[in-house]
């Protein structure tokens, strides 16, 4: 199991454009500020060349397929050797978890120290969560890493299962405590998940919490950075 780390901003966009796909040029010709599109160009364009070397085709040529939930996925069958992936980003860092064939979430998130975190807690974490977190709340550090642990890990779980945000967050609980290893503690609709799926906190640089979430068994996960 492979997650690049990528800072998009630091590349080069000028070739980037023809490795995109004409879907992607439109999705890119939509943004209104540059700085976005330029993020989001140079992205897109790195994770082709990525995604590329596994499967051993042109970057140009890779062709994707979307989930009902919008969970993207290599078109089956233009390749003889087949990966799972899953791309995330927040702020100016994305990253790209690709696996040989178990489902994958990855899921990154910057924090931001002037949210409601208690609040948004109420309306989207599960009971255990919400006690967890409120059990943080005299030390401000502990809280916003909580939070935003339980936010990423709840992300990359929903994207590894391929259910989606849209099913909701409360009907699972996952670990949030500094310190506390990664895992899934419950879920409501499938008793077996936790020995299902293998969780993992990922190191995304100060002020990031990042999570990824696979399919068991996981020997190991390499961290590699996208130069």
């Amino acid at each position: 199991m492979h997650v690049w780390r990528i800072r998009p901003a630091r590349h080069d966009t000028s070739t980037a454009w023809a490795v995109l796909s004409d879907a992607e040029r439109e999705r890119a010709g939509r943004f209104i500020f540059e700085e976005h599109r330029k993020f989001f160009v140079a992205t897109h364009a790195i994770v082709r060349r990525i995604l590329a070397t596994y499967i051993g085709l042109p970057a140009d040529a890779l062709q994707f397929a979307e989930s009902e939930a919008g969970k993207p996925s290599l078109l089956r069958g233009q390749s003889e050797t087949h990966v799972e992936f899953n791309l995330s980003h927040s702020g100016d860092l994305a990253l790209l978890a690709v696996s040989a064939a178990a489902r994958v979430g990855v899921d990154v998130e910057r924090w931001h120290r002037h949210t409601e975190h208690l609040e948004l807690a109420e309306h989207f974490f599960s009971a255990h969560e919400r006690d967890a977190l409120r059990a943080l709340a005299a030390h401000d550090a502990d809280l916003v890493a909580g939070f935003f642990a339980a936010w990423s890990r709840k992300e990359a779980y929903l994207k590894a299962t391929g259910t989606g945000i849209t099913q909701g967050l409360d009907h699972f609980s996952v670990s949030l405590r500094p310190g506390e290893p990664a895992r899934l503690i419950t879920d409501e609709r499938d008793a077996m998940a936790s020995e299902r799926w293998y969780f993992a906190a990922l190191d995304a640089g100060p002020e990031y919490s990042a999570a990824l979430v696979a399919e068991q068994p996981v020997s190991q996960v390499l961290l590699l950075d996208y130069r």
